[in-house]
């Protein structure tokens, strides 16, 4: 009987963490287009802003500012270090660079077809390994995180990143469209319970990835 109580106070705690992890993130306050950004029934894990008016099939080329990390006061890095901060911002640059260098050309100068973009690493999360292993192990747990999958949703107690980006005009430097996002892998991608940074990583890939179809989709282009 003693066994079976520990087994459900384990249990319930974990299903009330999990009723505490869902949401999008929120905003931050130290940045640009902070003012700007909005929820989006589209992208329900973002907040963005789009001016009106741009003609998005214009930008053909990219040009990647430095990875800036936020040290504002609602950053969100808990006990994550300098270096792995670092580690992670150095990543968004490469990682990007190297998603959109697949097909589109990366330039280091201005010009009327270039999209200038800005990367803010907001914040990283840890993976939590002990829960993020037992809720694919209870089947509440399992449950949850199946439905999370489904709907394309990151896992609970996996590590995540908080991403903005601020997208300029390279000539005129004015801001043309802007995203905050917190993201983490898929709720299922097991490969990703052992370190917080794996998380993180993916997560960024992730985003990359959907980037450059967003960029696919208005050039009309089909992906390889």
């Amino acid at each position: 009987m003693k066994i079976r109580m520990n087994s459900f106070l384990v249990l319930f705690s974990i299903i009330m963490l999990l009723a505490g992890c869902a949401g999008g993130p929120r905003p931050i306050e130290g940045l640009e287009s902070s003012s700007k950004l909005q929820a989006s029934a589209e992208y329900q894990d973002a907040l963005i802003y789009k001016k009106d008016g741009v003609d998005g099939k214009k930008y053909v080329k990219f040009l990647f500012d430095p990875v800036e990390i936020y040290s504002g006061a609602d950053a969100r890095f808990n006990n994550v270090s300098e270096t792995d901060k670092k580690v992670i911002a150095d990543f968004i640059k490469s990682e990007f660079t190297r998603v959109i260098q697949d097909k589109y050309q990366v330039v280091n100068k201005p010009a009327p077809d270039v999209l200038r973009i800005k990367f803010t690493l907001a914040g990283i999360e840890l993976t939590k390994p002990v829960l993020a292993t037992a809720t694919r192990v209870i089947p509440v747990g399992l449950a949850l995180n199946l439905g999370k999958s489904a709907a394309g949703m990151s896992g609970s107690f996996m590590g995540s990143v908080t991403l903005a980006g601020e997208f300029y005009d390279s000539e005129s430097n004015s801001l043309v469209f802007s995203f905050l996002t917190k993201r983490g892998p898929n709720a299922m991608d097991i490969t990703t319970v052992l370190t917080g940074l794996d998380a993180a990583k993916k997560a960024i890939t992730e985003i990359a990835d959907k980037f450059r179809d967003s960029i696919d989709a208005i050039q009309n282009k089909k992906l390889k």
